[in-house]
């Protein structure tokens, strides 16, 4: 004859092992039902925060120095960089100055003096390049890497990457500039041809960060409990029926 404590001890390691044992296997059921949001090489880093400063100051007057644009300031450029639709009118030069900062003399703009004493701290970047003059593709680029649509943004690269420590969270989230969205909207942070559960989750800056998530009206634990779990055997029953819509199954 076993105790309650030996049965529970053998079948499942104790109540740890009992929960342990329904967490893993609500998991296998997600992972047949959506991509694993699990890294898929140990990380080094945590998160990555990405700050896309849509129409702000330019690099040029930040901290990327020109000194041939500066050299042609307010003449036309030299025929070896002449715009081939002979669009470009006389060239504009930074009105800042540039000073070089710790030791490892990254040149930045004085108007930035504060960052400049972090300078050994900071990568900066200044081999990246684009073909394109229009915005939206610029943005394109920017994000994905590319001047054309449809390709995963850098922060579905991130998602997949990274993976995400809580499976009732996005991985991805985006916070967009409370004056509009940029150039092209949400497909900044698109998933491209990855499955939709990398693509970016939007949080509003007023009110509700994120719509219908809570119920209007208050109702009993027991009910509510009821409600979701309904909700949740629909889905998976509609599902179930258009087995390829990955946005459906994302949206679920």
């Amino acid at each position: 004859m076993l105790t309650r404590r030996q049965m529970l001890t053998r079948l499942g390691g104790g109540f740890g092992g009992l929960a342990l044992a329904t967490l893993l296997n609500e998991s296998a059921r997600a992972a047949d039902a959506k991509p694993s949001l699990l890294p898929q090489h140990a990380p080094k880093a945590r998160a990555v925060i990405q700050l896309f400063m849509h129409g702000g100051p330019s690099h040029v007057d930040l901290l990327d120095p020109k000194p041939m644009l500066s050299k042609y300031d307010g003449k036309p450029p030299p025929k070896e960089v002449a715009d081939d639709e002979k669009l470009t009118g006389n060239l504009l030069g930074s009105p800042y100055k540039f000073h070089k900062h710790g030791q490892s003399g990254i040149e930045f703009a004085e108007v930035l003096p504060g960052i400049a004493r972090h300078a050994d701290d900071i990568a900066v970047i200044r081999s990246m390049f684009t073909e394109h003059r229009n915005h939206e593709q610029a943005l394109w680029m920017m994000h994905t890497g590319l001047t054309v649509a449809g390709r995963p943004s850098i922060g579905a690269w991130v998602a997949y990457g990274l993976g995400s420590e809580n499976r009732n969270l996005p991985a991805y989230v985006v916070l967009p500039d409370p004056g509009g969205l940029p150039v092209d909207g949400i497909r900044n942070w698109a998933s491209g041809w990855m499955p939709p559960a990398f693509q970016g989750t939007q949080f509003r800056s007023e009110g509700v960060p994120v719509l219908n998530l809570k119920p209007r009206t208050s109702r009993p634990g027991d009910a509510e409990e009821a409600r979701l779990k309904l909700l949740g055997d629909l889905n998976r029953s509609h599902l179930e029926q258009r087995p390829k819509e990955s946005e459906l199954e994302a949206r679920i």
